[in-house]
């Protein structure tokens, strides 16, 4: 008896129809995905890193309040370091007191330039707002009709800001200011009998004028606190600023009271 050979059809595929739909989308998604890889992509706004203390923080410029200057986004170069970099000092009466204004700016290019290279000093916190940062090119402008200052704090393509601890000496006839990095350190007896690096105070005054030994002295904090008699060459000669404990001391045994402990030094005053 004759029997057929019977060879079956393969069988269909079955897409059932919620599969259908999943497949549509991700086709959808896909040619959406391969659109968007041909648009521009959505650009980040420059920044600026700021170093201060050790830290270098990232500030960008379109996360900050903008001006416009002939129609360029701009940036006040006070913005650039904002009271969570430097806090602001609160005082034993609970007063506030702006700690920015105890530090020197170095406003420094891609390259490495800034006024200091020509032997300009660094910018005071008062000069800051005066001048601005254009957000697309990163050029610092200061412009003439706000502040005369020479062309060299006009850095183009800045990217750096350093932020440094310094000491105004303010002499009848002449006012300067000099960085903490700039002077020499030596290493004195700290309140708690350990040696530490220091500073010292008569080296700020040494640098301004040349007859230090006939002149009085005080110094002052940020807050108006100081000495409120003045002192001799020779006793400001036992000052110094510990560097680690942030704080004048004097090793004059006569020198030891709260005036002399100051916190915030923000100046030395001549006579």
């Amino acid at each position: 008896m004759f029997t057929p050979s019977i060879r079956p059809f393969p069988p269909r595929p079955f897409f059932p129809r919620a599969a259908a739909v999943v497949l549509a989308l991700s086709l959808a998604v896909m040619g959406a995905c391969s659109e968007d890889e041909t648009a521009a992509p959505e650009t980040q706004s420059e920044y600026l890193l700021v170093h201060h203390e050790g830290e270098s923080t990232q500030v960008w410029l379109g996360d900050l309040p903008s001006i416009d200057v002939d129609g360029q986004t701009a940036v006040h170069l006070d913005e650039l370091v904002d009271t969570s970099l430097v806090p602001m000092y609160e005082d034993k009466g609970g007063a506030f007191h702006d700690a920015r204004v105890l530090y020197a700016y170095r406003i420094a290019g891609e390259d490495g330039f800034s006024a200091s290279v020509k032997g300009y000093p660094d910018n005071t916190w008062d000069q800051m707002p005066l001048g601005y940062i254009l957000a697309a090119t990163r050029d610092v402008v200061f412009p003439d009709e706000a502040i005369d200052l020479p062309g060299a704090y006009n850095v183009k393509a800045s990217r750096h800001v350093y932020v440094k601890r310094k000491f105004d000496v303010i002499a009848p006839d002449t006012t300067a200011f000099y960085e903490l990095e700039q002077m020499p350190v030596v290493q004195v007896e700290n309140f708690e009998a350990q040696l530490e690096d220091a500073v010292a105070l008569s080296g700020f005054v040494s640098a301004l004028i040349a007859d230090p030994a006939s002149r009085s002295y005080y110094i002052t904090a940020l807050d108006g606190y100081g000495t409120a008699d003045p002192m001799t060459w020779t006793q400001l000669q036992t000052g110094y600023w510990l560097l680690e404990t942030q704080k004048t001391i004097f090793t004059d045994p006569a020198l030891t009271s709260g005036p002399y402990k100051l916190k915030m030094l923000e100046r030395i005053e001549i006579e």
